[in-house]
């Protein structure tokens, strides 16, 4: 036998060395293949925006947040070349020199696509603040009596922009949604007649409101759990509202470590308590800049008397009626609600709010306790939530839901 020891241990390192090193540059080569091989299937999206009565549309922010991947697309123009997906897509433009916006949720991306879009004025008082969640069911104790105090109302900041909710004002709609009025002279079209109006204090930039943010505006600022299980913490409420009663058997709770809205008018001398059947409908307002409380309430033609017939079952009725009215373009936002079976009537004009929502088919029914009307999100982009807003409760609130007034902190 040939053994050659002088060689062989040379021989040995040598093929040691040269495997890992054909491996290695396999490896590379199939890693550097694979990378080039990698392709992003895209589609070609097109928007034909649906804008009735609009003459001219400029400004143009098309916006498509990926669902999956949590990312956004934007442009200036009708169409967009996306990777394959999910998306939400959000428009906003100007129609005729005023804010316009459409939306969609879930539209499948998957190939060249086009979609018709309906396009909606934004009210021209809205400054980005919308009423996100309204609870004014109440709520029962686990013995099944009636509990007052814990309702409340949600204002979130819809906007992408830091805004002061320093003189937003909280309205109760002095018409009855389930009582249909035959006015004499139907005012809705300008004005929203009220019967009740807080507002939050502040300097001008007192409480300011981050994009995505929630302001909580309780009835009483309490633990209402140490009363009823079944009702809620609402001691960190950011405002609550407090009436000083005329009446000493009808008295309200006061939270001195929560800041009370001003109260600026409301038709009861005692205490306002929403209506819990879900009769009367809300909206946010704002006095434009120069335009105090006390300049409102001395003009006469927004206390305005006006006669109406009252249809009923029973018959119709002759009446009248003295309201403070607010108009329209000082409107932020308007919310519809009605009992779905007894919905008689748009309370407001129809182009703050097209439709209604509600907790529950009719008013005495037991299940609307506890339950909340709460508007839809349509995306989250940017860690950021963006709330659907097209001026029709009908679509942009999920109804009878179960009532959460922390659900937009989170």
């Amino acid at each position: 036998m040939n053994t050659n020891y002088k060689n062989s241990p040379s021989h040995i390192v040598h093929r040691s060395f040269v495997l890992p090193f054909v491996l290695c540059t396999l490896f590379l080569y199939t890693f550097v293949g694979c990378e080039q091989q990698t392709v992003v299937n895209t589609a070609r999206l097109t928007i034909v925006l649906r804008a009735d009565g609009i003459d001219t549309i400029s400004n143009i922010s098309l916006t498509a947040h990926d669902i999956n991947m949590n990312r956004d697309y934007t442009d200036t123009t009708l169409s967009l070349t996306l990777p394959q997906g999910y998306y939400d897509l959000i428009l906003t433009a100007d129609g005729d020199g005023q804010p316009i916006r459409a939306t969609q949720r879930g539209v499948a991306i998957i190939e060249d696509y086009t979609l018709e879009l309906k396009a909606h004025f934004v009210p021209a008082g809205e400054g980005g603040f919308v009423l996100a969640e309204i609870f004014f069911a109440g709520t029962e104790t686990p013995e099944g009596k009636r509990y007052i105090g814990d309702k409340y109302f949600v204002v979130f900041n819809n906007s992408a922009d830091t805004l002061s909710a320093d003189g937003l004002i909280l309205v109760e709609a002095d018409l009855n949604s389930v009582q249909k009025y035959n006015l004499d002279n139907d005012f809705r079209d300008k004005y929203f007649a009220v019967d009740a109006m807080y507002r939050i204090p502040g300097e001008g930039d007192t409480y300011r409101v981050a994009p995505g943010g929630a302001v909580l505006i309780a009835d009483n600022a309490m633990d209402h759990t140490e009363a009823n299980a079944n009702s809620f913490d609402l001691s960190t409420a950011d405002f609550e509202w407090y009436d000083l009663s005329s009446s000493a058997g009808v008295t309200d709770v006061d939270n001195p470590e929560v800041t009370n809205l001003d109260k600026l008018y409301c038709y009861t001398y005692t205490i306002w308590v929403p209506h819990n059947q879900g009769h009367k409908s809300f909206g946010l307002a704002r006095f434009p800049e120069g335009v105090t409380a006390e300049q409102y309430f001395a003009t006469d033609s927004l206390y305005v008397q006006y006669n109406y017939e009252l249809v009923t079952a029973a018959g119709t009725f002759s009446q009248s009626k003295k309201s403070y009215m607010i108009p329209n373009e000082w409107i932020v936002d308007a919310v519809n609600l009605a009992p779905s079976e007894t919905f008689q009537w748009l309370t407001f004009s129809d182009r703050l709010d097209a439709g209604y929502t509600y907790v529950a088919p009719t008013g005495n029914d037991k299940t609307r306790f506890g339950k909340a009307v709460r508007r839809k999100t349509i995306a989250v982009m940017n860690q950021r939530r963006l709330l659907m807003d097209t001026n029709n409760s009908t679509e942009d609130f999920e109804t009878a839901v179960a009532a959460d007034p922390f659900y937009f902190r989170n």
